[in-house]
């Protein structure tokens, strides 16, 4: 929902392009406030392309963290925290926090290891369109070429691996389904917060007869402490 009139006022935009937007509240100027501090939003706005990961989002996300780190507003500044939201500024279509990898442009690309998260539209089993499976069968045909791969390696190391290690609390606000490669950036926040009736969370590798990376399964080991939810989210893709 839009921030209120008064929120508003001590909210600055510091970040802005392409449906990736950042903003700052500097708390000890918002009237009433009970914290202190700068609380930073990662806002993805890519709702037109249910904020699949691809190599654009990749880049955008890179440009975002990097403002985090460099803005005067934030960089001398230790009292903070980032959230991480797919909420629409709008009010608008926020059904997706992400819907994984970008199943057309791996159809596109042609690469040989599709690797993780698909952006296939969760809902019954039958919602797995005809054109997600020919893309499945058309990434996995294409053996000579590795973009895929590349792409995950440069999500995992350059956005990931910095969610990881920022020195200051990360919170996931999932206002929607949440899958794949979305749902690791879920995972790399310090803490997750969801409606359960928003949508779902899920490992959709099983479903699509995909393979887990190395990085996304270490990843899932480390924030996922419940045995059991890593059984059956990772072999049987258990929508939770």
């Amino acid at each position: 929902m839009p921030p209120s009139a008064a929120f508003t006022q001590v909210v600055q935009t510091l970040f802005d392009k392409d449906g990736i937007i950042v903003t700052a509240a500097d708390m000890s100027k918002q009237p009433k406030a009970e914290i202190e501090g700068i609380v930073v939003t990662l806002f993805l706005h890519r709702h037109n392309e249910k904020n699949v990961i691809n190599p654009t989002m990749i880049s955008l996300l890179i440009d975002a963290l990097d403002t985090i780190d460099t803005h005067p507003m934030l960089a001398d500044n230790h009292n903070k925290a980032l959230i991480i939201t797919g909420v629409s500024l709008e009010g608008g279509n926020d059904k997706f926090f992400s819907n994984g990898l970008d199943l057309e442009w791996m159809l596109n690309s042609g690469d040989s290891n599709p690797g993780n998260g698909s952006n296939t539209e969760l809902g019954s089993d039958e919602e797995i369109t005809a054109n997600s499976d020919v893309a499945i069968d058309k990434a996995r045909e294409n053996i000579s070429s590795n973009t895929t791969s590349q792409m995950v390696e440069s999500f995992c190391s350059n956005v990931l691996a910095r969610i990881l290690v920022l020195p200051f609390l990360t919170i996931a606000a999932i206002n929607g389904h949440c899958i794949g490669a979305g749902l690791f950036i879920a995972l790399s926040c310090d803490f997750r917060i969801m409606r359960t009736e928003r949508g779902f969370l899920q490992w959709p590798e099983a479903r699509l007869g995909m393979r887990l990376s190395k990085g996304f399964a270490e990843l899932s080991k480390a924030k996922v402490t419940e045995p059991v939810v890593i059984r059956e989210g990772v072999l049987m893709a258990k929508k939770y």
